[in-house]
């Protein structure tokens, strides 16, 4: 059984159209981020894209918990990306029927509590990312495999993740869901459908 499939990163109708045709699960977008980073939305634009979705949806953002939610209440998205722990937005956001996919990088302070404290709070999962917003990155398997480990909410693997070495990853994480960004990309933010066909090729 393959592993649940995320695209992040759309920023065109026909992106989020292709994405979905050729199998995606869940459909990233990247809005509001507090950084300069090529995939960044305007709340109109993510607004139209995530109309022309039929797979699930996923806001990537940061900053307050008052721009959180009412991000929240204006995109209704399924789920919301983020970075900080904080059980009474993840409350409110639950209310609101929007789930969160908590994000966590190896080395950063307090790991293991970090993670400890998402699942607390009840984070729908994790997602182990050893990229920053505006860089590649490797998958890293061995902490993947350590935080399956000693989190009891499901975790999702990221970085640089590609049509030629996603089978090589599922072979040794095991993950229940993988997150691609710029390994089906042609540049930031314009998604390359051979790569994404490839991938579904691989993966089915």
């Amino acid at each position: 059984m393959r592993p649940s499939v995320k695209i992040c990163g759309l920023t065109r109708t026909q992106d989020v159209e292709m994405c979905t045709r050729h199998g995606a699960d869940m459909l990233g977008f990247v809005v509001e981020y507090p950084r300069p980073v090529p995939w960044n939305l305007s709340v109109s634009e993510a607004t139209r894209l995530i109309a022309k979705c039929e797979a699930k949806t996923c806001v990537v953002t940061g900053g307050s918990a008052e721009k959180t939610l009412t991000l929240a209440h204006t995109l209704k998205p399924d789920f919301m990306q983020l970075h900080d722990c904080d059980a009474k937005l993840y409350n409110e956001l639950r209310s609101l029927g929007v789930g969160v996919i908590a994000t966590l990088r190896p080395g950063m302070a307090n790991f293991e509590q970090a993670a400890a404290d998402f699942c607390a709070a009840g984070v729908h999962a994790l997602l182990l990312d050893p990229r920053d917003a505006a860089s590649g990155g490797t998958a890293n398997v061995p902490a993947f495999l350590w935080l399956k480990r000693i989190a009891s909410r499901p975790v999702v693997l990221a970085g640089g993740i590609s049509p030629e070495n996603v089978a090589e990853i599922i072979r040794q994480a095991r993950p229940e869901m993988i997150d691609l960004m710029t390994g089906v990309e042609q540049r930031p933010g314009i998604k390359d459908e051979k790569k994404v066909r490839a991938l579904f090729g691989v993966l089915d």
